[in-house]
This record gives C-alpha cells, structure tokens and sequence, in this order.
C-alpha cells in the first residue's frame, strides 16, 4: 500500500467575490470563488423575512470555466483598480451596517449603498487585489467577473435581484 503523503497540499492564488446580502431587500448573501485552473464554486445564503441570518438555508454550487474565462477574470480583477480607480473603494471609505442580526452590510460612507467586495491572494495568502465595489458601480455592472458570477448563480437565486431599489433610492 503507497504511502500518503503528510505534506499540505501547495497553495495556489484565488479569486474571491463577496455579496453581503440584505434581508430587507430580499437579497441573499453569496461568496464566490475561482482557482487558476478554472474550478470555482460559491455559497449562497437566502434570507428568511423575521429570522436572522445564523438560520437561514443555504445552497452550494460547483463549475469549472474555460481557461479563457478563467485567465480573464483574474486579469480584469487586477486590472480595475488602474482603470476604475475612483470606483474601488478602500476600507477607509467603508462601513459595517449591522441593522440586521447576524449581518453586517458593507456600504459606502457618503452614499449608505451596498457594496460587494473582491479580492484575490497568492499562494501565501496574501491579498494582490483587495477592493468593494458599490452594487451600481459602472465597473461592477460592465464588468466580465460580474456577468460570469452572476450568471452562474442565477439558476441558484431565481431572478438575480442585485438591482433591486436601494433603500436611499428616491425613485423606488
């Protein structure tokens, strides 16, 4: 019988995409990830109205991209913050809403509008691209991650509601 081997498996970077969720807006919280080699899967948790996060059901999913989408998505990643760089928002600029129990929404400071997060890290964990885009970002809604993602999850949420009104949204 072959030996196993004892050593941890080599690390490799990986994409990471972040919706906070808002119950209030019925959206569910999801986080997606990406390897290199195309496999990808993502979490996402529906929110049910009077409970709090903690118990709500959550659903998994699993796919493999083709290289090129792969390639691509980490390429636009890295690229956005040279050309959007008014549209990634540091953490200094960010906000932890906590009005929903077991929760907390990242927002924009100087609009209150939900923000998802993307980031991806090396082979030692550390992070080579780290930004929140706000849900109406022109960046985020053009981007390829965004339409990618998002349709790969939309069989999972029914119709994918990120553009529902927004609660500072005067026209809702």
């Amino acid at each position: 019988m072959p030996e196993l081997s004892r050593e941890a498996p080599a690390r490799q970077k990986h994409f990471y995409f972040f919706h906070p969720g808002e119950a209030a807006r019925g959206l569910p919280r999801w986080q997606f990830g990406l390897e290199p080699s195309g496999r990808c899967g993502a979490t996402i948790t529906y929110p049910i109205a009077g409970l709090p996060w903690r118990h709500y059901r959550q659903r998994t999913m699993e796919a493999t991209l083709d290289v090129f989408t792969t390639e691509s998505i980490f390429a636009e990643v890295a690229s956005v913050p040279h050309t959007a760089p008014a549209e990634c928002l540091p953490n200094e600029v960010l906000w932890a809403d906590h009005t929903e129990k077991c929760n907390a929404i990242t927002r924009d400071q100087a609009t209150n509008t939900l923000c998802l997060t993307l980031y991806v890290s090396d082979e030692h964990g550390a992070y080579t691209s780290y930004y929140c885009l706000r849900e109406d970002s022109p960046a985020l809604l053009s981007a390829i991650v965004f339409r990618v993602v998002t349709g790969l999850l939309a069989p999972y949420l029914g119709l994918f509601p990120i553009n529902a009104p927004s609660p500072n949204d005067r026209n809702a």
